[in-house]
């Protein structure tokens, strides 16, 4: 599994840390279970980080107009249609 987003670092006893980390990547859309991915490579470079993202996105694919939405409030509703938008992460092509 992959991911993408931002990341913020801050510098705490003379050593790397991470601010805050969101998976928000318009490009990507990665579901908010990607975080495991983000962890190691995190681990891997000894940075110390959450145990989660900091601010996650909810994604979903219109399975109407078939655009790009994100989920606010948990109102699954696509903002360029008006379809209902499914609960579970669909962007990937394939899913």
């Amino acid at each position: 599994m992959l991911s993408a987003g931002e990341i913020g670092f801050t510098c705490e006893a003379g050593r790397w840390a991470v601010g805050n980390v969101s998976n928000h990547s318009t490009g990507y859309c990665p579901d908010g279970s990607s975080w495991p991915a983000v962890a190691r490579a995190l681990d891997d470079m000894e940075i110390g980080r959450a145990t989660g993202f900091t601010h996650e996105v909810v994604f979903r694919r219109c399975p109407g107009c078939q655009e790009h939405n994100i989920v606010r409030e948990d109102d699954f509703v696509c903002v360029f249609c008006g379809r209902d938008l499914p609960e579970a992460w669909n962007v990937d092509p394939v899913a």
